[in-house]
């Protein structure tokens, strides 16, 4: 796929000098020459922490959680922390904080170059192939709790009917309260179960903290009109290479929350550089071209929507049809995915209009929230310190418009190399169930070749059989073969 599995001598090279300079000895941080600049605030007295993967508390040894709060958390990347406080006039303020890779990785140097080679981090079940050496992300760059670090800080007020104003961005010194976990967080929220040893670190007020943060994403979320899908996330379980079983993924309350706290901040971001006078680099999700195929699923189902594209009607359908019939719910979701199509990288220059994000129901929207994880978060960060400077554009647009088509070009390649993987894994679960009937849909039509995706365990592979298909598409499959050296899977259609 020509993506890269280890970092070059001259990346290693250069994360040893950065270790030399920030890490001099044990439990030594400096923070990083950018921590001087005049518009740099101390933002250490905001109450922020972190909310990501990890494990619910209560299936955890407790005694071990008695020694360590936070041992449930398995992330140890900490690119982001919100906070959240409640005004006298009832609006919430709320602050997102996100590490700053760019104080660390100049434009130019050995890390920077090899970012732009797999442009992310990559996924597979035995393994994850961090974007940078894990001695920047897990350490100098993450935002762990109770360290200082140097952060890029969103801030932004929510109404009570979900508008958002008084939008400001900065770079600011930072103090983590605790790293936190969805499924806790989200169990909690939901009154599922009791707050977790990590969060009842700050008492009261970080509980209270967490409610607020829930309620501005909701606040939110009922205001965007963006396209809320089920998710189909599940985390296949290797042990020495094959695949034993299939987790399903966290979505709750505490997930939805980061991800409109999030969401809001990458379109604040991108209002800040356009009204500063600077290009930025938008994620893109143009209205789909096969809307009237929409329209046709939902006609399927006894609903009907606009004859133009339009983000909150479509979401009202999958909302609804989730109520009345929530077995098949994550199906339609994703026959709406593949209709709506990929999203892309595109460099827009102050003077052009904004192509927006059709999904997500916003005009303005520039990713800086996963700066470990994502190469082209650094980008922003380059942009908005020469906004904060008042110095000209970091890049040209001839620039720009390069780097993204690489990032959506690279994202392809990415998400192809962790769908073979994943088959891989999978593979070693079906080899022995040859005859086996699934349940499936139609994932994709091309160049007379036929795709499906069954959902236990979940994957996609070739359907024979089916002379006319088209995505969305429900039907019995057998499963004819398998071959886990390359990971195939092959079915035929059942008439």
């Amino acid at each position: 796929y020509g993506l890269a599995a280890e970092y070059p001598k001259k990346v290693q090279d250069q994360v040893a000098d950065i270790m030399a300079q920030v890490r001099p000895s044990p439990g030594v941080y400096n923070l990083p020459e950018a921590a001087k600049k005049p518009w740099v605030r101390d933002m250490r007295h905001v109450p922020l922490m972190s909310v990501d993967n990890g494990t619910l508390w209560t299936k955890m040894d407790q005694g071990k959680l008695a020694t360590d709060p936070e041992a449930n958390v398995s992330s140890r990347d900490i690119d982001q922390l919100q906070g959240a406080q409640r005004l006298p006039n009832g609006d919430i303020k709320v602050w997102v904080a996100v590490s700053d890779v760019d104080a660390f990785v100049p434009k130019g140097s050995a890390v920077d170059q090899h970012m732009d080679v797999n442009t992310s981090s990559i996924y597979t079940p035995d393994k994850v192939f961090n974007l940078i050496p894990p001695e920047l992300a897990e350490d100098v760059i993450s935002l762990n709790p109770r360290e200082d670090r140097l952060a890029t800080i969103i801030e932004y007020t929510v109404t009570a009917d979900g508008r958002i104003k008084d939008e400001d961005v900065y770079q600011g010194i930072v103090n983590s309260q605790a790293k936190l976990d969805y499924p806790s967080v989200g169990g909690w929220l939901e009154g599922k179960s009791e707050a977790s040893p990590g969060m009842q670190l700050g008492g009261e007020a970080m509980l209270e903290n967490l409610r607020l943060q829930s309620e501005a994403a909701q606040r939110i979320d009922a205001a965007r009109g963006s396209v809320d899908f089920e998710s189909n996330e599940k985390k296949i379980i290797t042990e020495n290479g094959n695949a034993v079983r299939v987790e399903e993924g966290t979505k709750n309350l505490a997930t939805s929350m980061v991800e409109n706290l999030m969401v809001t901040s990458n379109s604040v971001m991108s209002r800040f550089l356009r009204s500063k006078g600077y290009p930025t680099l938008e994620r893109v999700v143009l209205p789909p071209e096969k809307w009237d195929q929409i329209v046709e699923v939902a006609a399927e189902h006894k609903v009907k929507l606009p004859n133009h594209p339009d983000s909150r009607a479509l979401n009202d359908f999958l909302v609804e049809q989730r109520k009345l019939h929530p077995e098949e719910s994550e199906e339609l979701s994703f026959t709406i995915i593949k209709l709506i199509g990929r999203g892309s990288y595109q460099a827009v220059m102050p003077d052009e209009p904004l192509p927006g994000h059709f999904a997500l129901g916003a005009e303005n929207y520039s990713q800086c929230t996963a700066s470990i994880r994502r190469g082209g978060d650094r980008i922003i960060a380059r942009l908005l310190k020469a906004a904060l400077a008042g110095e000209p554009s970091p890049y040209s647009a001839d620039e720009l418009r390069s780097i993204a088509e690489n990032l959506s070009e690279k994202e392809r390649v990415v998400q192809k190399a962790e769908r073979a993987a994943d088959k891989a894994a999978v593979a070693t679960m079906l080899e022995h169930r040859i005859g086996d009937t699934f349940r499936a849909v139609v994932s994709g039509v091309k160049d007379g070749m036929v795709w499906c995706r069954i959902g236990n365990p979940p994957c996609e592979g070739k359907l024979d059989g089916l002379r006319k298909a088209r995505v969305g598409q429900k039907l019995q499959v057998e499963l004819t073969s398998v071959n886990v050296e390359r990971g195939w899977i092959d079915f035929d259609a059942i008439h």
